[in-house]
């Protein structure tokens, strides 16, 4: 009788360890599913992409002929490269100015556009209504004589 006394109590240990096992590992997964956001949003983001003057890919050159604008990444930002009515190729942040939203252009319109509150700027980059504080960053961009397009940082 001592015997079978014995061995249940052994599985009750060995029973009441593998939940605090399992409480343990749900306990830390909880934890870690908090604390990973949080780390990654006060965690500067590595600075991706090449620094310097980015030409457009023969496919974004296309698609700026095509759309009238094309997005690309120029050292690690998002830039709006845009072809005026009279054929101007104009460059800015395509990031609004707002909440950080991507924006597009309206060509019919001659205006650059957020979607998200509806924010508009000028070809000149600034703030025609909406919510954005301010303008939109400029980016230099210039034809090439061989037709391709570069884009490089500061104002044109």
């Amino acid at each position: 009788m001592e015997e079978q006394t014995r061995i249940a109590s052994d599985s009750k240990t060995s029973r009441r360890d593998f939940l605090d096992l399992l409480l343990g590992a749900t306990i830390l997964g909880w934890l870690a599913s908090i604390a990973y956001p949080v780390i990654r949003y006060l965690k500067p983001l590595p600075q991706s992409g090449t620094t310097g003057p980015t030409r457009l890919t023969r496919e974004e050159t296309a698609k700026l002929e095509q759309n009238k604008f094309v997005i690309v990444p120029v050292s690690g930002q998002r830039v709006i490269v845009l072809q005026s009515q009279d054929q101007k190729l104009l460059a800015f942040s395509a990031k609004c100015t707002h909440e950080g939203c991507t924006v597009s252009y309206l060509p019919g319109q001659s205006i650059i556009w957020c979607p998200c509150h509806d924010g508009r700027y000028d070809l000149n980059g600034r703030v025609l209504s909406g919510p954005p504080p301010q303008p939109l960053p400029e980016y230099a961009v210039q034809r090439q004589p061989d037709g391709g397009i570069v884009i490089s940082e500061g104002r044109a």
